[in-house]
């Protein structure tokens, strides 16, 4: 439920999976064919809600793990709730599809579900964002007396709050109309020029800015990061090419689930005569903006390696602890050492 879709009379969906308004009169194969491609969205909406969460449990199971948390956790811990929140409303979404758009729930949920979609939306753009200049600040500044647990936990609670404050609009144009013979869930703006606002104020707050601050400070990161290489120990150099890797996934995986669903939102403010493929483009765009949640959490389980570890060891270590309640250990330096390079990359 991306809220920026268009009904033929001037309205906006609260429904990410609505059609665009065909203002000509398609072919009936043309026609065949929209419906037979609209069916399978349900499926993929499954996978990727089922998929999602399961990861982003993982993840939330790893961090809860961890007895002494870093600042990095904090903010994946958030990403995690965050990325959640967003999948469980997806189920509402392929309700509609099944039942061809139609709203069965009431006004109530219909406000509250498009504010929980769009407001997490907005959070985990956010935290994304933050984390980008968290992990600036952990590299070009590594004495920073902010950076600690209390202050990473009040900077995600204000990103949680702005979110909500961010979804006021939705608020107050999200709502149940009747269609011909059933009932939707819409963004009712009174017209053209209010969607136009709205679509801007969607992008611009949840992509543009984000995007601007995200490729500025990853780029200053990488930049200290190479300029450093001479001056550090060949393993070290190896924990530098794992975080460019990292930084380069991030910013990709942004890019490539977020740029199409917003270019087409823009694009289709001016597009009177939608096509068939454009309606193709429109809700495979839709399809990879959600994707974006199941994905956050896939790429920490797969290439952030502490994690994996956290998952895959906890039993072990749990065991050995107790075996060896008689038994002095040395502690590892070299491990902790590792530990903290591991985090610094996520």
């Amino acid at each position: 439920m991306n809220g920026t879709d268009l009904f033929c009379k001037n309205n906006q969906t609260g429904n990410s999976t609505e059609l665009p308004c065909l203002n000509s009169t398609p072919s009936p194969y043309s026609q065949i064919d929209i419906t037979t491609f609209m069916h399978i969205f349900p499926s993929i909406y499954g996978i990727l809600c089922a998929v999602g969460v399961i990861a982003n449990g993982l993840v939330i199971y790893a961090v809860a793990a961890c007895k002494k948390k870093m600042v990095s956790d904090i903010y994946v811990l958030n990403l995690a709730i965050a990325d959640t929140l967003f999948l469980l409303v997806m189920p509402f979404n392929i309700h509609q599809l099944v039942r061809d758009r139609q709203w069965v729930f009431g006004n109530f949920m219909c406000k509250a579900v498009v504010v929980v979609d769009v407001s997490n939306q907005f959070t985990t753009v956010g935290i994304v964002t933050v984390l980008c200049i968290d992990r600036y600040i952990a590299i070009v500044h590594p004495t920073s007396e902010r950076r600690t647990i209390q202050w990473t936990i009040i900077i995600n609670m204000l990103v949680w709050l702005g979110s909500f404050l961010l979804t006021i609009p939705v608020m107050m144009y999200a709502k149940v109309e009747r269609k011909e013979h059933f009932e939707v869930c819409i963004m009712a703006l009174e017209g053209p020029e209010d969607m136009y606002w709205y679509t801007l104020y969607q992008s611009i707050l949840g992509f543009i800015i984000p995007l601007i601050i995200i490729s500025t400070f990853y780029s200053l990161t990488l930049y200290r990061v190479f300029s450093s290489i001479r001056r550090v120990k060949r393993k070290q150099s190896v924990w530098a090419k794992t975080a460019t890797k990292m930084v380069l996934m991030v910013i990709a995986v942004f890019l490539i689930c977020w740029s199409p669903y917003h270019v087409i939102q823009v694009i289709n403010l001016r597009n009177t005569t939608p096509t068939i493929p454009f309606i193709y483009a429109y809700n495979i765009s839709i399809c990879l903006s959600y994707s974006h949640s199941c994905i956050n959490p896939l790429m920490l389980l797969i290439f952030a390696q502490n994690y994996r570890e956290r998952l895959c060891h906890r039993n072990v270590l749990h065991s050995s602890q107790h075996s060896s309640k008689m038994t002095v250990v040395k502690p590892d330096v070299s491990s902790t050492t590792t530990d903290t390079y591991r985090c610094a990359v996520i």
